[in-house]
């Protein structure tokens, strides 16, 4: 499907700020299968700014794209995916909750994403989803992805867990990082900064601007999660977060098109 033009590849509003990224969350997840390669090929074609996706291993050490730790929810198999091969676990096809008649997904690689997004202007959050921080392959595998696709300075890693982000900084300096909070306070600056991490990823509950305020005071950028209502994305759009992370990207790309049409003075 050819890409059509974009409005939003400049990252400054009409009134000279910074614009808020727009992150499709799972790929364009409100209406195609998350996670798959048609939501982020839709996500993009929506006007997104970049794409958030998670990743998890395989039994046989590959990296994935998927969400769950069961495959149970998104397709017709059952069990963890890790204890199957990537053969295995591109065998089951990805539930279609929109009933679409478009073509049927798989669960897609890391490195098949990397090779579709290495041309085009978008950023893309990965998430490290794997809960056991002892288990330390996931990142190591994550930054040989990432090293072998090339495209190191449009990547961010994002995770909970403070040791996973630690291992792949210390495999990957040049690939910016996140950490992922439920709320903001004096101890997750002091872990941001102990981390060295460049973004704090807050969900939205926790979200004000005297919040956003006190992490740019920190030198560090608040993103958000996951916001869909028009009425929330509106509030917090001019919040000069580093990025919106949404199932709808078309939502908050019409809401950020009408206010950068206002601030121009255009009717």
């Amino acid at each position: 499907m050819k890409a059509r033009k974009r409005s939003n590849d400049s990252s400054l509003r009409g009134d000279g700020t910074v614009r808020t990224k727009n992150f499709a969350h799972r790929g364009y997840s409100g209406s195609y299968p998350e996670n798959t390669m048609l939501a982020f090929e839709q996500a993009y074609e929506a006007g997104a700014d970049g794409i958030e996706l998670d990743v998890r291993l395989t039994r046989d050490k590959k990296v994935v794209i998927f969400h769950d730790e069961y495959v149970d929810r998104l397709t017709e198999g059952r069990g963890k995916v890790n204890s199957f091969t990537l053969k295995e676990l591109q065998a089951f096809k990805v539930n279609d909750p929109f009933l679409s008649d478009l073509k049927a997904q798989t669960i897609p690689t890391l490195a098949e994403y990397l090779k579709w997004v290495k041309d085009k202007p978008l950023l893309t959050n990965i998430e490290l989803k794997m809960k056991d921080e002892t288990d330390r392959e996931l990142e190591d595998q994550v930054a040989e992805v990432i090293h072998e696709a090339g495209i190191q300075k449009r990547l961010i890693v994002s995770s909970f867990f403070h040791e996973r982000l630690a291992r792949f900084a210390s495999r990957l300096p040049s690939v910016q990082t996140a950490l992922l909070v439920p709320h903001f306070d004096e101890q997750v600056v002091e872990d941001a900064t102990h981390l060295q991490v460049d973004f704090i990823h807050l969900k939205k509950d926790s979200v004000t601007e005297e919040v956003v305020q006190a992490a740019h005071k920190n030198g560090k950028a608040i993103s958000t999660w996951t916001i869909n209502e028009p009425e929330e994305l509106k509030k917090l759009n001019p919040l000069l977060l580093f990025a919106i992370i949404t199932d709808f990207p078309n939502r908050l790309k019409a809401i950020q098109d009408e206010t950068d049409s206002e601030d121009a003075g255009i009717q």
